[in-house]
């Protein structure tokens, strides 16, 4: 009995193509280390490098589909970069990265980023200067979330999924809660769903401490239900408190909604690595421009390294809530 052949090449074209699509990676997350310098232009950098699709080699047709769906827009020109796809992966910006995201006189200045449809930002970057005795949904946080997500659409005008990252493990206490451990970034970041029951600390971080006891904690006027606890220089205190992954997430949403329907002269909080330093009427006083007046989702993550040994060390630790 002779032996039946599957004729690819037989089926439409439109099969052909959900096949070939089915062969790209997953969603992946592009852990950003820095940009390079070609010339006049830049090009992002990455912690770790993803291979290509199989299909960019297998015939032209299956090139083609993949060319569809992502490409090497991130690469400077000329030379290697990696293939994204702006519809599932994630371009993400740790607390070290968050300069990058400086309006530089509202022009973009690194290579391809504006065709991102994904961002992911590290916890910690997005509670630089969150100042510590406000609480959760305080209209001061939500303009703090304005001036952030200003800043993001100037350099990534086409988001549709801004991505609130923590990773599962980091160090603990002071203003290290929240790092990373060293070297991790060596291997592959992954990530889960963050549920929004998970608790998220307050305060101990960069410039949230000092706003803190500028603002009076240093005299012990914590809110109620906020811990005072010592801080790092002699006579001063800073503020603990915890919150929850779901409260951020409503006040991140109600935030996009006030600045979708918010008038274009709308004044938002001056972060220092958004828009410090600018001039006086520049690009981003105008109110983000959100493609076909459509929110971008906002989603929480855990941040894991699966293949990362657990570092022995008293102020690393693994954190499930």
């Amino acid at each position: 009995m002779a032996q039946e052949t599957f004729n690819f090449s037989g089926l439409p074209i439109e099969i052909r193509a959900l096949i070939w699509e089915a062969t790209l990676p997953p969603p992946r997350i592009f852990h950003i280390k820095g940009t390079a310098e070609f010339g006049l232009e830049k090009a992002l950098t990455f912690h770790k490098r993803h291979p290509p699709p199989i299909a960019l080699r297998i015939c032209s047709e299956s090139r083609t589909v993949a060319l569809r769906n992502g490409g090497f827009f991130l690469a400077h020109v000329g030379g290697a970069g990696p293939w994204f796809n702006p519809k599932r992966d994630i371009l993400y910006f740790d607390r070290n990265q968050r300069h990058m995201l400086r309006s530089r006189g509202g022009k973009s200045r690194i290579r391809g980023w504006e065709q991102a449809l994904h961002v992911g930002i590290e916890w910690r970057a997005w509670f630089r200067d969150v100042p510590r005795q406000t609480a959760p949904g305080d209209e001061f946080i939500r303009l703090h979330w304005r001036s952030v997500v200003r800043g993001l659409y100037l350099h990534m005008p086409a988001l549709e999924g801004i991505h609130y990252v923590l990773p599962r493990v980091r160090h603990k206490g002071g203003v290290t809660w929240g790092r990373e451990p060293y070297g991790v970034t060596k291997y592959q970041a992954e990530l889960v769903h963050l549920p929004e029951t998970t608790e998220i600390p307050w305060a101990g971080a960069g410039l949230g401490i000092r706003n803190a006891v500028h603002n009076g904690a240093a005299a012990g006027n914590a809110a109620p239900e906020v811990l005072v606890i010592p801080g790092v220089a002699e006579g001063s205190r800073t503020m603990l408190s915890m919150t929850t992954w779901g409260d951020i997430k409503a006040d991140m949403e109600k935030a996009l909604e006030e600045e979708l329907k918010g008038d274009q002269e709308d004044q938002v909080v001056e972060l220092d690595w958004t828009l410090v330093g600018e001039e006086e009427g520049n690009v981003e006083s105008k109110k983000c421009i959100f493609p076909g007046n459509q929110l971008p989702e906002v989603v929480g993550w855990w941040l894991l390294r699966q293949e990362a040994p657990m570092e022995e060390h008293p102020s690393i630790r693994e954190f499930l809530t």
